[in-house]
């Protein structure tokens, strides 16, 4: 059954300009619903879980649902569940909310083209999928926004988080792997595979030129979270998550984890000699340390690159790929009105364009 889930306060509406002077709530909210009318779904596919929410037009959850993925089984089963879930949150919120749900969209890892999805092993048979159509088909409607799940959390942040008035900003996903999005002028690059920010392929030096053909992930094997578990768990004899280590005491282990932040710093550095983000924002699991985290990189980063940005934690640490679908879905019923001879153009990603 949905669940109503606790969100943190709403920033102001990304979609309507601010101004200095103060405002009364309840015009704001009805402005809102001017811009945006009704409510949108967002899906969030994962290797274990599958998440569905309902949200209003500010990006708060009104209520979500979570299904175990079952990946093994193929995508057509997880694909099927996912869509009953929205259509019971659909119903919700004609039920409850008095209104009908004016966009759907979805996030998955890998590299999510028009008719298939790259480079997400975790969910086998869905590289010869194409996700919007499928989903659009599954809930009969005109279209569904899609997207990476790392790129969908840096449009959250940028619309609604820790990287908005932040340009160029920049966004990294500290968890089991590691994958960044860059955000420029209010939008989300996605590059022309829809795979920009795909840093885990990085070099970082002392991997092999042809490491990526032949199967690695140099900068996410020493950094990313499943590879630091492992070879924590081998230096300690212990099973360890990533946080863990970097809150260690133990010598190896405290060599361990400067080991991996310094490859990150000199890594990001490199990014901002080219970029120049003004901000960058890191969410994921392992941010659970960020209090070692955060101020090792601000320390590394403030001696590698002549600009050092502003770091900063992500305003949604947890479910940052859901509020993603959710942003996605926002923003493209707002890109939909755009054209449809709506009033003036906003910021939109160029992320969710398959159809």
């Amino acid at each position: 059954m949905p669940v109503t889930p606790q969100d943190p306060t709403p920033l102001p509406h990304p979609y309507r300009p601010q101004d200095d002077q103060p405002q009364d709530h309840h015009a704001q909210d009805h402005q809102a619903q001017d811009e945006a009318p009704g409510t949108v779904i967002g899906v969030d596919f994962g290797g274990t879980k599958t998440e569905v929410a309902l949200a209003d037009s500010r990006g708060r959850l009104l209520a979500r649902e979570r299904l175990d993925t079952l990946a093994e089984r193929g995508p057509d089963q997880t694909l099927a569940r996912a869509a009953d879930a929205a259509r019971r949150l659909a119903r919700e919120s004609r039920e409850r909310h008095g209104v009908a749900v004016a966009a759907y969209a979805a996030v998955a890892p890998g590299i999510v083209q028009a008719d298939r999805i790259l480079l997400t092993p975790n969910l086998p048979g869905w590289e010869r999928l194409a996700l919007s159509t499928r989903l659009a088909e599954e809930l009969d409607t005109p279209s569904v926004a899609v997207a990476n799940d790392v790129r969908a959390g840096a449009l959250a942040e940028l619309r609604f988080g820790a990287l908005r008035d932040a340009d160029p900003g920049l966004y990294v996903s500290l968890g089991t792997g590691i994958a960044a999005a860059l955000t420029v002028g209010g939008q989300v690059l996605a590059g022309a595979h829809q795979a920009a920010g795909e840093i885990g392929y990085v070099n970082p030096g002392g991997a092999p030129v042809d490491a990526v053909a032949a199967g690695h992930a140099p900068l996410e094997e020493i950094v990313g979270g499943k590879g630091l578990g492992e070879r924590a768990a081998e230096l300690l004899g212990r099973s360890v998550s990533a946080a863990e280590l970097f809150r260690s005491t133990d010598p190896d282990a405290r060599d361990l984890a400067e080991h991996a932040l310094t490859v990150l710093a000199v890594t990001l550095a490199n990014l901002c000699a080219f970029a120049d983000p003004a901000r960058i924002v890191l969410g994921g699991g392992m941010m659970a340390a960020a209090e070692v985290i955060l101020p090792t990189l601000e320390r590394l980063i403030a001696d590698a690159t002549p600009f050092p940005p502003e770091l900063r934690a992500a305003r949604f640490r947890r479910d940052a790929s859901l509020h993603g679908a959710v942003t996605l879905a926002i923003d493209s019923l707002h890109t939909h009105r755009r054209e449809r001879g709506g009033d003036r153009p906003r910021p939109t990603a160029p992320l969710g364009a398959l159809r």
